[in-house]
């Protein structure tokens, strides 16, 4: 019997990439380093360039079962051919992937079906929620076929005071509404 691939089974599969991130991320701040201001909280801006390079390297057309972007790097989750997910990591410049694959089904989603501006994904929400820290920006396909008919564009925070809030925004990061995680 096949494993849905699951929100729960893509976390599971970044957790190395959030724990190493938060070590990094806790490291700078430490320092006195981290972001300027013209660096966003999340790579979202990185996440053409990963579609890319996943895609350069492939042989035949890509699916996505996710795409999201931690403030360090772009994990993307590809559907292969005999019903199991692989994931790669790009961090701007390298591409790092594939991994073993996993048993996975569930609905996957083309390249064709982004549209949303990367520059703007963040705006309204931190504006909203100042009190939250983003740690992850996620693209899943959505519909009942096993190939998506749209995708959700998904924001996840931290509050200071404790919890986390999953956003859905729009293409241009208007917000939709949020489930509490």
């Amino acid at each position: 019997m096949k494993r849905p691939f699951t929100n729960m089974s893509i976390r599971s599969l970044i957790l190395g990439s959030l724990i190493a991130g938060s070590l990094v991320m806790g490291s700078l701040a430490a320092c006195g380093g981290g972001s300027d201001d013209s660096t966003p909280p999340l790579r979202v801006d990185l996440i053409e360039g990963a579609l890319d390079a996943v895609e350069e390297r492939s042989d035949s057309p890509v699916s996505y079962f996710e795409v999201n972007a931690t403030p360090l790097v772009v994990n993307l989750f590809v559907s292969t051919t005999n019903d199991s997910v692989v994931q790669y990591v790009y961090d701007g410049t390298t591409l790092v992937g594939p991994s073993e694959p996993l048993e996975a089904e569930g609905t996957t989603f083309d390249r064709a079906l982004l549209d949303f501006a990367p520059d703007d994904m963040l705006e309204e929400v931190l504006g909203e929620l100042p009190d939250s820290q983003p740690y992850m920006f996620v693209i899943n396909g959505l519909g009942t076929d096993v190939v998506a008919s749209r995708v959700e564009y998904r924001i996840l925070l931290r509050s200071v005071k404790g919890g986390e809030l999953a956003v859905v925004v729009d293409r241009t990061g208007g917000i939709i509404g949020t489930d509490a995680e």
